[in-house]
């Protein structure tokens, strides 16, 4: 039957449809590896979105493997913190990573926290800065906005990952990365710079501010921010909360007076599991001016270190503080 005219057809469709899935796999990881030369091999497509797929390439990379504290969040955390403060005032007490990516609303920040948890047992302390676009949107589906299968050995395996390229290929953000990427990396591209420093931290540093970003806030997402601190403390971890400063010509263009504002941090107050969380509200003890800020929800680097001087003060003004090891719990 195989030496039929039918057969040996089927036959010879098979070995030149190989043939040809071998020459597309080697043309492929050619293309890749010429891309990898030069700097515009975007990270492998975890999500497609190349802010948050450079933060799991960060992770891959990173030395840091056994961090106290992680800091987890949108941009607004990735953005805000200078982890290098820690390693002046601790030195080798804390062990900070900065895991935080970018985009993410309040219930992918849970999916997040819950994910890199499970392979950072040495994590004693999650710190996430929130500001009100955080809490702009939560629709239902528990916020997974990627397979844990993906990122797990990748991040913590040592996986290269060289198979998504080709499991996660999304042709428009491939090329679009592939354009932009080495300028974005090193900070050329000034308004989505991916440059991270050796913590994870992502410096902004604009010519202005811009305030012309108005947001709600989604009562799904308060509900979520509780479901996360309770999670944080079944798992016994430190919760750090802290609310982003207001940018003063933010609050005159969309919330005079403030109201709107307060409500929100007091909202965010009733809703976080007080037996794990230490709430800062920038609100108190903080005078920044709107040329400290490059929008309502990211400082200039230059002043990012005020802020991060503030939230180490709070803290170690409270039995929980940063360097307060195991006595407590907080590291």
């Amino acid at each position: 039957m195989s030496d039929t005219l039918p057969g040996r057809a089927a036959r010879r469709f098979n070995i030149a449809f190989a043939a040809w899935c071998l020459c597309f796999l080697v043309a492929g990881a050619a293309g890749l590896a010429t891309l990898a030369a030069t700097n515009r091999l975007p990270a492998p497509p975890i999500t497609a979105t190349n802010c948050i797929d450079e933060k799991f390439k960060f992770l891959h990379e990173t030395t840091i493997r056994e961090p106290s504290l992680i800091a987890v969040g949108s941009s607004v955390t990735w953005r805000n913190l200078d982890f290098s403060i820690f390693e002046q005032r601790y030195g080798k007490a804390v062990q900070p990573l900065n895991a935080a990516p970018c985009f993410l609303h309040v219930d992918q920040t849970a999916f997040l926290t819950d994910f890199l948890l499970d392979g950072m047992p040495s994590v004693k302390t999650v710190l996430s800065v929130f500001s009100m676009r955080d809490f702009q949107s939560c629709p239902a589906g528990g916020g997974a906005f990627f397979k844990p299968e993906d990122a797990r050995d990748y991040v913590f395996g040592g996986s290269d990952a060289w198979h998504l390229y080709f499991k996660n290929f999304r042709p428009n953000a491939f090329l679009r990365d592939v354009v932009n990427l080495a300028e974005m990396r090193s900070g050329e591209l000034i308004d989505a710079p991916l440059v991270m420093d050796r913590y994870g931290s992502g410096p902004l540093k604009l010519p202005e501010g811009d305030i012309r970003d108005n947001v709600s806030v989604d009562p799904a997402c308060m509900t979520h921010l509780r479901a996360m601190s309770d999670m944080l403390a079944r798992r016994g971890i430190e919760f750090v909360v802290v609310l982003f400063p207001p940018m003063p010509s933010w609050i005159e263009a969309y919330d005079p007076g403030g109201a709107r504002d307060a409500a929100f941090r007091a909202d965010v107050s009733r809703h976080l599991n007080l037996l794990n969380t230490v709430l800062i509200d920038t609100t108190k003890g903080l005078n920044l001016k709107d040329s400290d800020f490059t929008d309502h929800a990211h400082l200039q680097w230059s002043s990012v270190p005020i802020l991060t001087e503030h939230v180490i003060s709070q803290m170690d003004s409270t039995e929980r503080g940063f360097a307060a090891g195991d006595k407590n719990h907080a590291l």
